[in-house]
């Protein structure tokens, strides 16, 4: 019996139990599952005369024969030979042979049939309730509270059994009062009570009934059923079928002349697989061969289409409501995957967000249609599209983080927008922004919603956030409030045929078009989507793999690298805050590539602390900023309390751009300065970090200010000690440049793949004649790996003594911590040949770090990882530096 069948089972279980405990008034106490008697009782009684019933529930889709049955009597009675009376509770059809009672022994044993559905089951419960609220002189409860009350009390006895609890009928009794009180508190707040009609529903299959349910609520209707093609099987000799549940084709209301093609499966478990890779190549290859079946048939024509598969993947579980699932990636192999279509995983947590966002829209203004909002981008920006809405939500929003609903009548407009991100003031400010800017101020009403808004808490801020925009009236016309998470499996309770009589009419718009609100323009940042974002998503700062990787997260795949197709889907989708915060952690772990050089300074007093050093150290802002092109926005020192601490100063800087939109408008980078104290050499050292041509000028300007300051005090000597090209030879600079090609003494750098090297000839030298034409040139020549002994230039000691040598550049190998991934370096000498009138500048490396893509998971801490692989560059480095003895 597999997970679904054992949970059906049991709710028969506890319901026969409670039917029967409204049937009988003379018992005494009920458990169902006793822990203290055999695993054969399902249920046990004891009655006023202390009478011991036990009763074991069986139930079959099948035919249930007289073999079986005797099998299963016999065992109960022989595994509770302490019991008065025996029962068998058969659920579904049963051998014509079965009698209403069979003897083995000394022992009769009851046969009771019940051939009923869930639902029936409800329904009898619903009848016994009343009768027995009327014998107690009560009111009587209506069909759709008798829904939510049935399933409230039968949850109870579940979870009663978990524990073998033995239920007294008294305190049985109060329940039932106690029940009621609570279900009616809830019918009244419950938005599923505007789905529940007053008369029970038709019986359907549970899955069958979440799923239609979930496909309703988003508008996808009329859908094409069980699509199904036969494949002959060579291994197993014999035909497959293979089906596709649901599949549709919409007009795309976020893509101009597109459409939307939908193929739509679903899985419903117990609890969540502890692997979904087996359900996953099943369903695809359905997928695929059905879609190839349509295409065959002319039924579907894929030119113009966006194509979806979509695979809901959910659980009954209790504990993994609005769970989501840990790891699928595996389970969307890219062998297995399509590259003409996009693949979407909804899981528990996704599809309660949408559901419990739909269903309290619903409740809001409940006469109205639920609509959902269709922004514009350049997608879809016919004029027609301005502030188009309507009952389909485009698949992009399965996966969103955002949902924009719209209820109107001609003469009131509210939009409603649901935000899965915890409530945070910044958030909020973002989420506003778009609010306002996805309608263009024009409703007369915005509620926004968070999944933790705490009114009482937040109320203060929110107004606070609101009179930040500078409108007079948004405070009265925009509110916060709480979304009330709702689980998706409770959808099995609301029927399929509601028939929603409500009011489908549009806003006039003219009544307040003269109250547009306006957005100040430095708010466009704050929460980007289409063609906000696409800037961004187009340029360097982020490269396809990353885009997939950030997408897996929510549930889609692409089996294709095209960066064009992933952002055609990205700018029709929204994103949240937190959405926006992860995908720029992306970024970051691709585009941090900070430059490092060092100067050093002799101590005028050996014994000096660094506490001392820097006790009365101040930076001096205005002189920083003063001719500096980036605005300084934050200063951070972090002085030594010890000796043995370093100094650090760490700038950052903005630098606006205003050709450029959303994301990439304005420009940050960092200065980081860091101050050591070397006891051996008697000298402190200033490492200067930097990402920008601005922020090396502001790491220049911090060295430049402390070691003024230093001079003046007469700490440190004024004579500045840098690695510079003209510190070397020419022979002495290749070779030390070659060095870092010799990774033997590193533990963590297992291999290196040389990529350039960048010189030019001493015009000052003889040149030999087969090298004339480059006189006076920059040359580069690309390297391969470590076979370098066959670049004469480099090996060569007498062409060694006649070449400038300026740059190399080398990806190293690295592993450590069990994370592995490429290290690349440059090693400059800043340019020192395009330095006029004479070459020199100063010694700097600049690093960029890439993690192996089975490796990127692994990562709690990218900044952590980075500064442990600089920490062993710099180690390298100052290894190599001894060895030339210039430290």
């Amino acid at each position: 019996m597999n997970g679904k069948y054992a949970i059906k089972g049991y709710l028969i279980q506890s319901l026969v139990a409670l039917l029967d405990s409204l049937n009988n008034s003379d018992w005494d106490s009920i458990c169902v599952e006793p822990d203290d008697d055999s695993e054969k009782v399902d249920i046990r009684w004891i009655y006023n005369s202390e009478t011991k019933k036990v009763v074991q529930v069986k139930s079959s889709i099948n035919i249930m024969t007289l073999p079986l049955a005797k099998k299963w009597a016999n065992e109960l009675i022989e595994n509770s030979p302490n019991a008065n009376q025996y029962e068998l509770v058969l659920i579904g059809p049963i051998d014509s042979r079965i009698h209403s009672s069979m003897t083995f022994g000394d022992n009769t044993i009851s046969i009771v049939n019940k051939n009923l559905s869930l639902d029936d089951f409800e329904s009898i419960i619903i009848e016994k309730i009343n009768f027995f609220f009327e014998q107690k002189g009560k009111n009587i409860i209506s069909p759709k509270l008798g829904q939510l009350f049935a399933r409230a009390l039968n949850q109870q006895i579940l979870q009663d059994s978990v524990s073998g609890i033995n239920v007294k009928r008294i305190d049985f009794e109060k329940n039932l009062f106690d029940c009621l009180q609570i279900i009616e508190t809830h019918l009244k707040n419950s938005s599923y009570s505007l789905l529940l009609e007053n008369e029970p529903r038709v019986n359907k299959d549970v899955k069958s009934t979440i799923i239609a349910h979930i496909l309703n609520l988003i508008g996808w209707t009329s859908l094409n059923t069980n699509e199904s093609i036969k494949i002959y099987d060579d291994k197993l000799g014999r035909d497959q079928t293979l089906n596709i549940e649901y599949w549709a084709k919409y007009d795309s209301p976020l893509k101009d002349n597109q459409y939307d093609l939908v193929y739509i499966n679903a899985n419903l478990d117990a609890q969540y697989l502890d692997e979904y890779t087996s359900v996953m190549k099943h369903n695809l290859f359905c997928v695929d061969s059905i879609r190839n079946k349509l295409i065959e048939e002319g039924r579907i024509d894929v030119g113009n289409n966006v194509e979806y598969c979509i695979q809901f993947l959910l659980s009954l579980s209790d504990s993994e409501q609005s769970q989501s699932i840990k790891e699928l990636n595996d389970a969307y192999k890219a062998k297995m995957l399509n590259k003409n279509i996009i693949y979407c995983a909804i899981d528990n947590k996704r599809t309660d967000f949408l559901v419990s966002s739909i269903i309290t829209a619903k409740s809001y203004r409940d006469e109205l249609i639920t609509k959902f909002l269709y922004p514009i981008t350049e997608d879809n920006s016919q004029i027609s599209n301005i502030g188009k809405r309507g009952t389909y939500m485009p698949p992009q929003y399965l996966n969103s983080s955002i949902l924009p609903i719209i209820k109107e009548d001609k003469n009131k407009i509210s939009v409603l927008l649901f935000c899965s991100d915890p409530y945070s003031k910044d958030r909020l400010k973002k989420v506003v922004w778009l609010l306002i800017r996805l309608t263009s101020g024009l409703a007369n009403e915005y509620k926004i919603y968070f999944i933790d808004y705490d009114n009482d808490q937040y109320h203060n801020e929110v107004n606070e956030v609101i009179r930040s925009y500078g409108v007079y009236d948004l405070t009265s016309r925009l509110s916060v409030e709480k979304l009330n998470l709702c689980n998706s499996s409770n959808l099995k309770i609301v029927p399929l045929d509601v028939n929603e009589s409500l009011k489908n009419e549009n806003f006039d718009e003219t009544i307040n078009a003269s109250t547009r609100l306006k957005i100040e323009p430095h708010l466009i940042e704050y929460l980007p989507y289409g063609d906000f974002l696409k800037p961004f998503l187009a340029s360097d700062a982020i490269k396809s793999e990353e885009l997939k990787l950030f997408l897996q997260k929510k549930g889609i795949y692409f089996k294709t690298a095209d960066k064009t197709k992933i952002i055609q889907l990205m700018t029709s989708m929204l994103f949240s805050s937190l959405d926006i915060e992860s995908l720029i952690s992306y970024v970051s772990e691709v585009k941090t590539s900070f430059e490092t050089s060092s100067a050093q300074y002799l101590l005028v007093n050996k014994d000096r602390q660094m506490s001392q050093l820097f006790a009365n150290t101040l930076i001096n802002k205005t002189k920083l900023q003063n001719g500096l092109k980036a605005e300084i926005v934050n200063i951070d020192q972090a002085k030594p309390k010890t000796d043995s601490d370093s100094y650090e100063i760490t700038l950052n800087l903005e630098q606006k751009n205003p050709n450029k939109q959303a994301l990439v408008s304005i420009e940050r980078s960092t200065a980081k300065v860091t101050v050591k104290k070397n006891t051996d050499s008697c000298k402190i050292e200033f490492i200067k970090e930097y990402d920008s041509k601005q922020s090396r000028v502001a790491a220049e300007r911090i060295v430049k200010l402390i070691s003024e300051d230093l001079i003046e005090k007469k700490e440190i000597e004024d004579r500045c000690f840098e690695i510079l090209f003209s510190h070397f030879e020419n022979k002495e600079r290749i070779n030390f440049l070659l060095s870092f090609t010799n990774i033997e003494s590193s533990d963590v750098f297992v291999n290196f793949n040389a990529k350039s090297f960048k010189y030019m000839f001493d015009e000052t030298a003889e040149i030999p004649s087969e090298y004339q034409d480059k006189k006076g040139k920059e040359c580069i020549t690309q390297l391969k790996g470590k076979n370098l002994d066959t670049i004469r230039e480099l090996q060569d000691d007498t062409l060694k003594e006649i070449i400038l040598s300026e740059e190399m550049t080398i990806n190293y190998r690295f592993k450590i911590r069990g994370i592995s991934g490429s290290y690349f370096v440059i090693m400059n000498f800043s340019g020192a040949l395009d330095n006029k009138p004479s070459m020199d500048g100063v010694f700097n490396t600049k690093s960029k770090l890439y993690i192996d893509a089975k490796d990127k998971e692994k990562i709690d801490n990218f900044d952590k990882l980075e500064i442990a692989l600089k920490k062993v560059f710099n180690d390298f480095k100052k290894e190599k530096l001894q060895q030339f003895n210039k430290i």
